[in-house]
């Protein structure tokens, strides 16, 4: 009996996922969450609701892969940046090339994405839990940039208020309104403004033995 090759299944069942996410997405724009079933996205996805509830738990799971996914991104371009470069710049950078690229963008902007993460509080907590993993995963870069020690708990503040700041730029962004030429230019400005705000001169406390 044939068997796939390895990491093929893994494969498969990542488009399967995304695919999901696709469909998901594209019928909470249109429809809004509450009134789309899992049925409908099964149905829009082109697969079962028995594949379906192989693959998420939950409508609120759907989006899960582009939160994971945007993660992933999001810790490669800051592990890229130059090794002298400040938190701060380091940070903001990568996540001006997160919107840069915007390679999900066939999927759902990320306007629409986070107009959802912000008004559906199932989905908003996955969001919660991402941002919680994203943060961990940014540590050990972080630390080495700002001279602390990765296990310690100045570079578990540092990471957690940088996401933090992120995230209360996204969410204020959504809540703008895009034609009104007194608001931001764009999400970009806004998490430069947020990181600034933090004024990030990590000073590492004098250790008495």
């Amino acid at each position: 009996m044939d068997r796939d090759p390895p990491g093929l299944s893994g494969r498969r069942r990542d488009a399967v996922r995304m695919d999901i996410a696709a469909a998901a997405a594209n019928l909470f724009v249109a429809d809004g969450f509450d009134a789309t079933s899992v049925e409908d996205i099964a149905r829009a996805a082109d697969i079962s609701v028995r594949t379906f509830y192989r693959h998420c738990g939950a409508k609120e799971d759907t989006l899960t892969p582009v939160l994971t996914s945007g993660i992933r991104d999001f810790a490669g371009y800051l592990a890229a940046r130059p090794a002298r470069e400040s938190v701060e710049a380091s940070v903001h950078a990568a996540f001006a090339e997160c919107l840069r690229r915007d390679r999900y963008a066939e999927l759902i902007s990320t306007r629409e994405l986070f107009v959802i993460l912000t008004s559906v509080s199932g989905i908003r907590a996955r969001w919660m839990v991402a941002a919680h993993d994203l943060a961990d995963e940014m540590r050990p870069l972080l630390a080495g940039r700002a001279g602390l020690d990765p296990a310690g708990l100045e570079a578990r503040l540092l990471s957690h208020t940088l996401i933090g700041a992120l995230t209360v730029a996204l969410e204020y962004w959504v809540t703008c309104d895009p034609e009104d030429p007194a608001g931001p230019a764009d999400v970009g400005e806004l998490a430069a403004s947020a990181l600034s705000v933090l004024r990030l001169d990590v000073q590492i406390p004098a250790r008495s033995d």
